[in-house]
């Protein structure tokens, strides 16, 4: 019988419920759910993203965004259903990474992905999270 999970293990490996997060964030986590599940179904995300972000040019970055992430992951994307209130590691590395790109701190970007992914691949998504960035505080 598997020895039961310390608390202290179980509180390092939890990830923050949506509630929790501020509105932006959540905002961004429900929009890369929308994303990553239309492009499995083979659905243009971009009407959903556009309703989740409220603007066009957003949700364009923001498509392009999950495009770039889906070509260079080394493994796909793991998000949560739209009603799991929990979020999923790579979820909460979408959020830092966002977050790295609002504050401009290229070097934060890259030590994120740190070997997960190569210089070419890191360097087009901090590109794109930029643009994304720079338009979402609008």
């Amino acid at each position: 019988m598997p020895e039961p999970i310390s608390a202290f293990a179980q509180s390092l490996a939890a990830t923050p419920k949506i509630a929790a997060l501020p509105a932006a964030q959540m905002r961004i986590v429900v929009a890369m759910r929308i994303a990553v599940l239309a492009w499995k179904k083979r659905q243009d995300p971009k009407p959903y993203l556009v309703k989740q972000l409220g603007d066009e040019i957003v949700a364009r970055h923001f498509a392009h965004i999950i495009e770039l992430m889906s070509d260079c992951w080394p493994e796909p994307m793991a998000v949560h259903r739209p009603c799991c209130q929990q979020t999923s590691y790579d979820e909460m590395l979408m959020l830092d990474l966002t977050t790295a790109a609002v504050q401009r701190e290229p070097d934060h970007f890259h030590g994120l992905l740190g070997e997960m992914i190569g210089r070419s691949d890191r360097q087009k998504l901090h590109f794109a999270f930029t643009k994304f960035a720079g338009r979402f505080q609008r």
